[in-house]
């Protein structure tokens, strides 16, 4: 589906990330040194960030929001979006305890939406469509996921991949569009699944029990399992093609576009959409080193470490960002981002 929505504008994006982080260097002594380098050289992950016990997504979202809200936007906001696969609680949703906490009006319109990869411009949408249609001034979108929780500590494939993360953006009436793309093929989604946990398959003695997978790594049925090349078979696959009917909605040559923000996988996989796309290194931000895969929230943590570059070098007025992943699913927006308010990572 592709769909230009008028009228709106993205003011402001905040993120976050715990201050606990691991160096894989230290995984040295459970995996063997040169298991662990050649994974890290191929990943372009050296750290990733880990939420404590007591740290939950929506404590990263909101310290996220009040990056970039005050009593002036705070009195406009009347929808709220949160995105998450790992939400506080079964119920209630998230977003209303959100609202509470950041004092929004009881008035305010809220949905929780479950994705991942994608789910940062799956929330841009929603959060689109409210404001397009006139239901809403302004909307928050919250998205992030504390992920490691669901990463078991023996797997090499996930620990040395996954990190936590959250974020915040407002987004108003305005003079611009935005141009949205997405693609969903659902007979992927045992790629990159929890199996155990849900009404289809509830917990239970077998479901927590650790052992070693038909992929070689050792996990539960409770934790999460990415089988990296399906995963990067549909990006490369996708990822080409739904850039290039956003650029015919937009109008946009190829080389007119100065940022083409992905989600940030690892750097394999971006290299490889960069070269199968023939586009500029410099237009293509790999940015997470120091934070791994932080799934959902890993677009706007790659805006807030690369906005003064981005904007220095004029790269923010056309941007294409795009998550893919989990679904499986392909989600992509072509904007305007270079009057908007982008804030530094805040460790939490």
């Amino acid at each position: 589906m592709n769909i230009m929505l008028n009228g709106v504008a993205v003011r402001a994006i905040g993120a976050t990330v715990p201050k606990q982080e691991v160096d894989l260097t230290e995984l040295y002594a459970i995996y063997g040194t040169d298991d662990v380098d050649r994974i890290m050289e191929l990943n372009g992950i050296s750290h990733v960030r880990v939420a404590s016990d007591e740290l939950c997504t929506s404590d990263l979202c909101e310290t996220a929001a009040r990056l970039i809200l005050n009593d002036e936007i705070l009195r406009t906001i009347d929808g709220l979006v949160f995105v998450s696969q790992t939400s506080d609680y079964i119920l209630p949703a998230t977003s209303a305890l959100l609202q509470q906490r950041l004092g929004l009006s009881k008035d305010t319109v809220i949905f929780d939406l479950n994705s991942g990869c994608p789910g940062y411009v799956y929330g841009l949408y929603q959060a689109a469509l409210l404001v397009a249609s006139g239901s809403c001034r302004a909307v928050l979108v919250c998205v992030g996921d504390v992920i490691t929780r669901y990463v078991n500590p023996l797997d090499r494939s996930s620990r040395m991949v996954f990190g936590d993360g959250g974020s915040a953006t407002i987004v108003e009436r305005g003079e611009s569009s935005i141009a949205f793309g997405f693609r969903t093929d659902g007979a992927g989604g045992e790629h990159l699944i929890i199996p155990a946990g849900g009404c289809r398959y509830p917990l239970n003695e077998e479901s927590g029990m650790v052992e070693v997978k038909t992929d070689g790594n050792m996990r539960s049925d409770e934790d999460i399992y990415m089988n990296g090349l399906e995963v990067m078979n549909y990006a490369v696959r996708e990822v080409p093609q739904i850039t290039e009917k956003l650029l015919q909605q937009m109008g946009w040559d190829l080389s007119d576009v100065g940022l083409f923000g992905f989600h940030q996988a690892n750097r394999f996989m971006l290299d490889n959409l960069r070269k199968i796309m023939k586009l500029p290194r410099a237009s293509v931000p790999i940015a997470m080193e120091k934070l791994g895969n932080t799934g959902s929230a890993s677009i706007p943590l790659m805006l807030s470490q690369e906005h003064s570059r981005l904007a220095n070098e004029n790269r923010l007025k056309k941007s294409v960002l795009c998550g893919f992943g989990v679904g499986l699913s392909c989600a992509a927006a072509a904007l305007d981002l270079s009057q908007t308010q982008i804030c530094d990572p805040l460790e939490v």
